[in-house]
């Protein structure tokens, strides 16, 4: 993590969250990709294309994802060409098909950083939000498998009426497993390859702001979150309709899906195949969303200062990512 926040820092590079298949083995209550029955996979030769492309145009950080990405019976090949482009990979995925064997996979490749999906640590409420059976046992073997292949986990919730009540004893649970914790804050956006989010993640700015509030109470305490401390005071300030900060989707923050399609963010914009994206963009102050996974790297985006300062703020939790 720290490593792909220095890269970008030095050297000003774009980030891509490229999903490579709309398959999951999950029916997650705050998802609804698992309901689109055109099921496709990106290939290897599609995606190789499309990786050269992005490296030429200074794209630097990989975050491959879905669906569940280790469905994809191309993924290793994919992630190992894309380390040899010089890409940084951040891998997401739900934890349910890793074992020994993949992880010592992805320890030859050199993945950077696995983000596992880690909802709740009561296994019957894992169970209710993924409707997939002993999914905590599965993950936990899968932290095990990568924690051994000493490649760098971390544990990602996205927030949800489900889990909403449990957070400080989810955090507790996987602080004790040697795991830092991101949150993923809750959305709702319709307009992209899939529709993320549905009444399970629908808060008002109040019950959200107490949640926030709740995680920077336990961050300032001392358990392990990595979401930045900036990222979760600007949220509150969103909020309240007083933000600092502003997006950079769709100028250095991008979404790449299973048909090639290249959005700006997966809130907002036209996509555009691949092979006709110019790669010129202009840069817009965007403060239409709450998205996570494009706001809080946009602050390290933003300026150089702002990045040494993010980083010094909050080592303690990137360091563990080197």
């Amino acid at each position: 993590m720290l490593k792909s926040l220095l890269l970008n820092f030095i050297f000003d590079r774009k980030v891509v969250l490229f999903a490579i298949n709309n398959t999951c083995n999950c029916k997650c209550e705050m998802c609804s990709i698992w309901k689109d029955k055109d099921k496709k996979v990106v290939r290897f030769e599609d995606a190789k294309k499309a990786l050269i492309k992005l490296r030429k145009n200074n794209f630097g950080t990989l975050q491959i994802t879905g669906g569940e990405p280790l469905l994809n019976p191309d993924v290793f090949r994919i992630m190992e060409y894309a380390k040899r482009l010089g890409f940084t990979i951040f891998l997401v995925t739900n934890g349910t098909l890793i074992n020994g064997d993949v992880a010592q996979k992805l320890s030859k490749i050199q993945v950077d950083n696995v983000g596992v999906s880690f909802h709740h640590y009561n296994p019957e409420k894992f169970e209710q939000i993924t409707n997939h059976k002993q999914i905590l046992d599965k993950v936990l073997n899968a932290i095990e498998s990568l924690k051994k292949e000493k490649i760098p986990v971390e544990a990602m919730f996205t927030i949800s009426k489900y889990n909403k009540d449990d957070i400080e004893k989810t955090v507790s649970f996987t602080n004790n497993l040697g795991l830092g914790i991101s949150f993923c804050l809750p959305i709702i956006a319709t307009n992209t390859s899939y529709s993320l989010g549905d009444s399970c993640v629908d808060f008002t700015n109040d019950e959200l702001r107490d949640i926030i509030l709740e995680v920077i109470r336990l961050k300032k305490k001392g358990f392990s979150i990595i979401n930045n401390i900036t990222f979760l005071e600007d949220t509150i300030r969103f909020l309240d309709g007083r933000v600092k900060y502003y997006c950079l989707g769709g100028y250095k923050i991008f979404y790449l899906d299973w048909n090639l399609n290249f959005y700006p963010c997966m809130f907002k914009g036209e996509p555009k195949k691949m092979d006709n994206v110019n790669f010129i963009f202009n840069k817009e102050k965007c403060n239409e969303c709450l998205f996570q996974c494009f706001r809080e790297p946009s602050l390290f985006l933003l300026s150089k200062p702002l990045t040494m300062k993010l980083i010094l703020n909050n080592f303690r939790s990137y360091i563990k990512f080197i």
